[in-house]
């Protein structure tokens, strides 16, 4: 195997309170039929992995979902190797690590998005960021519906392997820092408070103002990033289950 790959699999858990019974079963399910290392990152051993001050200072506000997000692009970009929710896999990744280390001209390999509805949706993003300068939400909706069109070439957010270090992973990086540049004064002044947190959600009786978009930091990015390198991606990994995995 190249040795700028890594046949592990990055897994993340971002909250502080115990991993569920059916994502520890998940987990295994993995060590047991991936045919990859596995290894599970927390914030207890985060910093084993990467140095305090090398974190984006968004971090620590952001929701646990969004953590992941953040930790996903960083890992790829800086290590490589796979990444996987925390949902069962029923098939082996073997040939996806081989197929994507040996060809040089490919930087990644995903599963296809599995239809249209999948697409992350930049529109009703750049609608929740209209308080934002310069926000142009007619392309972002003539980009969104061009996506879904174009929904077989894209790759899924929960599970794929990339080299580190190409050119994806590095607009994927610098895309991923720039927006959270953008949206840190108003995570700090509304920071998350709940796991999965959204804006506009009720809390306590209380509306959160909560700024990120569910999809900004991960889907908005990934998918047209896989329209632009489409002629550098695979689709053959064996997507995870999407069911009982909470």
């Amino acid at each position: 195997m190249n040795m700028n790959m890594q046949k592990r699999i990055w897994v993340f858990w971002t909250g502080d309170n115990e991993i569920p019974q059916i994502r520890k079963k998940n987990i295994e399910s993995m060590k047991n039929k991936s045919g990859a290392e596995i290894t599970l990152v927390t914030s207890d051993n985060l910093s084993e992995y990467i140095a305090v001050e090398k974190i984006h200072p968004a971090y620590n506000f952001l929701n646990f979902a969004h953590k992941a997000d953040y930790l996903r692009c960083y890992f790829m970009h800086h290590f490589g190797g796979g990444y996987c929710d925390i949902k069962e896999i029923h098939s082996s990744w073997d040939a996806s690590f081989r197929n994507v280390s040996i060809n040089r001209n490919i930087f990644g390999v995903g599963y296809q998005e599995v239809n249209r509805h999948g697409v992350a949706n930049v529109y009703q993003s750049c609608v929740q960021l209209k308080y934002l300068e310069n926000v142009n939400c007619k392309s972002a909706y003539i980009k969104w519906r061009w996506m879904q069109l174009r929904h077989r070439s894209l790759i899924g957010n929960s599970a794929f392997i990339f080299k580190p270090q190409t050119k994806f992973t590095d607009l994927w990086w610098k895309q991923l820092n720039f927006r959270l540049d953008l949206i840190l004064p108003y995570l700090e002044k509304y920071p998350a408070s709940q796991p999965k947190e959204r804006y506009g959600q009720i809390f306590n009786g209380v509306k959160s103002q909560y700024p990120v978009p569910w999809s900004w930091i991960l889907g908005d990015i990934i998918h047209p990033l896989s329209l632009k390198f489409n002629h550098r991606l695979i689709r053959d990994l064996p997507a995870p289950s999407f069911l009982n995995y909470q």
